[in-house]
C-alpha cells in the first residue's frame, strides 16, 4: 500500500520568480509567491492578439507608447500582501518611468482574448481596476463564429459594458477604432 503525499507549492520572491522564469521554457504567471504555469494558446486565440497588436503597433508608432504582445509581465502589487505577475494578450505603456526590462507596472490599455468571457476574466477584472494608470481593458472573443468584445473605461468607476458584436471597437485610451471583424481575419 502506497501512502498518499501531499505537494507543497514552491513559494518564490518575485525577484526568484524573475530570474526562474528568464531560464523557463514555458511562462508562468505569478501569484503572491506561487509560480502558475500558463496553458498554451489556440491558433484564433493568437490571430486575434496578433491582429489587435498589430494594428494599435501601426496607430501609436512614434507617438510616446509602446505596445507589447504576450511575452511582456504586468506586475501588480497592493501593499505587502499582493504581489502579482500576469501576461496580458496586448498591453500598451506610455510611462517613460515605466521602464523596467522585464515587467511594466503602469500600463494605460491591457487587452485580453478570452475563450470563455464569464469564466476567465472577472479575476483579472478585479487586479486591473486597481492600476492606477489603466484607463481601458479591452476583453475579446478568440471565436470568428461569434465576434465579441467588452470594453471597460475607468470613468468615475468602472462599468460593466455590453458586447460589442458587430462595428468598431473605440478605444479612446489610445485615439483608435478598430474594427471588430478586422481582428478575426487571417
Amino acid at each position: 500500500m502506497s501512502a498518499a503525499y501531499e505537494i507543497e507549492p514552491i513559494h518564490l520572491t518575485f525577484e526568484e520568480y524573475l530570474v526562474s522564469e528568464h531560464e523557463a521554457e514555458e511562462r508562468h504567471e505569478f501569484v503572491n509567491g506561487e509560480v502558475i504555469a500558463m496553458a498554451g494558446a489556440s491558433d484564433a486565440h493568437e490571430l486575434v492578439a496578433m491582429n489587435v497588436a498589430a494594428a494599435i503597433h501601426g496607430h501609436i508608432r512614434g507617438k510616446g507608447c509602446r505596445v507589447f504582445k504576450g511575452d511582456m509581465k504586468l506586475r501588480f502589487q497592493a501593499g505587502e500582501s499582493i504581489d502579482l505577475a500576469y501576461y496580458p494578450d496586448v498591453m500598451v505603456t506610455c510611462d517613460p518611468a515605466d521602464d523596467h526590462a522585464h515587467y511594466k507596472l503602469r500600463p494605460k490599455l491591457v487587452v485580453e482574448v478570452m475563450t470563455r468571457f464569464k469564466q476567465d476574466h472577472f479575476e483579472k477584472l478585479f487586479i486591473y481596476q486597481q492600476i492606477e494608470s489603466l484607463e481601458e481593458y479591452l476583453v475579446i472573443g478568440q471565436d470568428p463564429e461569434e465576434p465579441q468584445a467588452w470594453v471597460y473605461r475607468r470613468d468615475l468607476e468602472w462599468k460593466m459594458p455590453k458586447a460589442i458584436t458587430e462595428g468598431d471597437i473605440h478605444l479612446p485610451s489610445i485615439d483608435l477604432t478598430l474594427p471588430l471583424g478586422e481582428m478575426y481575419r487571417a
